[in-house]
């Protein structure tokens, strides 16, 4: 990976590596979304007790991810991160912490009752695991344009509209997957409430992770790369 854009403190001593701060939070998040897949596939299988683990495994990424967080705000706070970029990076890294939030969450909203079999396969059908699919690709953009923070101005804004039109996709799958979760009758009533939670937390990974982005525009308009 090539070296991202470096910053000096304010006693022009050890440089700081804004690319590489981002980085070290966003891998901890693509760790939770690997999880997060994973439950579900073993939700598909009917393998309760292998989706408890990757439960337990979430929660524990999702707390590492508070930790890096925070000790990431600390270092921002004590150097000169482009002082005028400071709030824009610290607002980055907030977004990014979302991502895990939602996706805890989501795992847990799915595992606090037990779906019946037949509603829980017929739920997670070819549409909902796209939308699921096009949440987690929409972060994998993020990631990509983090990757790229260190290319020219008009590579990164190319990397901002993925993100962006990634998430806009998932936007329209989320339409479909509510319609066909209202309009079923193989749903009890609180299956539906239970999936529809599910579904607007999911809607929220893709929804942190253009928000992110849309930060990277304002650091551009600062003088960015």
């Amino acid at each position: 990976m090539r070296k991202g854009r470096r910053i000096f403190d304010d006693r022009g001593g050890e440089s700081r590596d804004i690319q590489g701060i981002l980085l070290e939070h966003m891998n901890v998040i693509i760790d939770t979304l690997d999880n997060f897949r994973s439950m579900i596939d073993s939700l598909l299988a009917l393998d309760t007790r292998r989706s408890q683990e990757y439960l337990e495994m979430i929660d524990h990424l999702e707390t590492k991810a508070d930790d890096v967080h925070r000790e990431n705000v600390i270092k921002v706070c004590k150097g000169s991160f482009f002082g005028y970029m400071r709030e824009d990076i610290l607002a980055f890294m907030e977004h990014v912490d979302d991502i895990a939030d939602s996706a805890k969450e989501a795992s847990r909203v799915l595992m606090m009752r037990r779906i019946p079999d037949d509603a829980l396969q017929k739920f997670f059908n070819a549409n909902s695991i796209a939308y699921i699919n096009g949440s987690i690709e929409t972060v994998m953009h993020l990631l990509d344009l983090v990757n790229a923070l260190n290319e020219k101005r008009d590579v990164i804004l190319e990397k901002v509209k993925r993100v962006e039109q990634s998430e806009e996709s998932v936007d329209t799958i989320k339409g479909s997957v509510l319609h066909e979760l209202y309009s079923s009758n193989t749903y009890d009533i609180l299956t539906i409430i239970q999936l529809k939670e599910f579904v607007q937390l999911v809607d929220r990974i893709a929804d942190s992770a253009e928000d992110a982005s849309d930060v990277i525009i304002l650091m551009l308009a600062k003088g960015y790369a």
